[in-house]
């Protein structure tokens, strides 16, 4: 007979998408904001800076503090160390990461897995009957907020991921999917004679410019909207994809290498960057498993092996024999062509 204690661990798992929406809630009314800029307000101060009554807003926190993401000492509230990640602006804040995940837009998508587990289409082209990437291009709000949570994810990881980059003098780095030029300016701020292309979709490159001013690199850096399934800027020394392949199938993720194979120079380098996942299922790449089936639910993407990539590029035509890599926490970096 099922205990209740095991009952109740069902239940807390099936009320996940609960913890959810209260994070989502509590990031609209600035709940981690206030109890950052004023650690220790009572809940009525609380109530008051949110304009939420304290009897509904009790009820919230509750549930965050079974998240772990607040705290309460006496009448006195906190945010975790956990909360604090969720604080708009703070270094490593995942706050728009959450806002966007957690939206309508996205959540709409995951009612719609079944469908994409037994066909592999996105639930993302059910729903809104186009794919992700199409629907942002379209819709300004949407693919700011979508933006803003790419930059804080490649925020986290840009410096582990630039210490896997060793670039050389007067190269020219061409980061192919790299968004709003987070990473690549990470790279180049660490490579004072090497010039920089942040290539992607037009929709995709929106904020790079803000970024590549920010860093000061205006004169080394540049964006260059286009489709890298058809074509890869030319005349690149070495040519990296951090974080991409995830998000498209087998076919398109072929699609991306073969033209990398066919149109990156001859003595160019091609350096891969990912989250991959481990060969037999470990507890410790969970993050890795949510955000693969959240690949197929999206973008009908998925996340690989390294088994999975090298079979990849093998059609693609690569000589993987030559294929290297080089780990640093989560992230490895698999490298093909000349060592630099």
């Amino acid at each position: 007979m099922t205990s209740l204690q095991e009952r109740d661990t069902v239940i807390r798992l099936i009320g996940g998408y609960m913890v959810s929406d209260a994070i989502r809630a509590a990031g609209h009314l600035a709940v981690f904001t206030h109890l950052d800029e004023a650690p220790g307000m009572t809940l009525e101060e609380l109530a008051t800076r949110t304009s939420a009554p304290a009897e509904h807003l009790a009820r919230v926190l509750n549930l965050l503090r079974y998240a772990g993401l607040i705290e309460q000492r006496g009448p006195a509230l906190h945010n975790t160390r956990f909360g604090t990640v969720l604080v708009p602006g703070k270094p490593g804040s995942l706050a728009a990461f959450a806002e966007n995940f957690t939206s309508p837009l996205f959540q709409r998508a995951w009612d719609h897995l079944e469908t994409s587990v037994l066909t592999g289409e996105a639930g993302f082209d059910r729903e809104y009957h186009q794919p992700v990437y199409d629907y942002l291009g379209q819709d300004t709000a949407a693919n700011s907020l979508f933006n803003q949570a790419m930059q804080e994810e490649a925020t986290a990881t840009a410096e582990s991921a630039a210490a896997l980059t060793t670039i050389g003098e007067d190269e020219t780095v061409i980061d192919i999917g790299g968004g709003d030029g987070t990473f690549l300016t990470t790279v180049l701020q660490s490579a004072p004679t090497a010039t920089g292309i942040v290539f992607d979709s037009p929709a995709g490159i929106a904020a790079a410019n803000d970024v590549i001013t920010r860093a000061g690199l205006t004169d080394r850096c540049t964006s260059i909207g286009g489709d890298f399934f058809a074509t890869v800027p030319p005349d690149g020394t070495t040519y990296i994809i951090k974080s991409v392949l995830q998000d498209w199938d087998d076919e398109h993720a072929l699609a991306l290498l073969s033209t990398c194979k066919e149109q990156i120079p001859d003595g160019a380098r091609l350096i891969i960057i990912g989250n991959f996942l481990p060969d037999d299922y470990t507890d410790e790449a969970a993050v890795g498993y949510l955000t693969d089936v959240c690949m197929l639910v999206i973008s009908g993407g998925r996340e690989r092996t390294l088994a999975d990539l090298t079979a990849l590029l093998d059609q693609a035509g690569f000589d993987t024999a030559e294929l290297r890599h080089q780990r640093l926490g989560p992230l490895t970096a698999v490298e093909l062509g000349p060592r630099r």
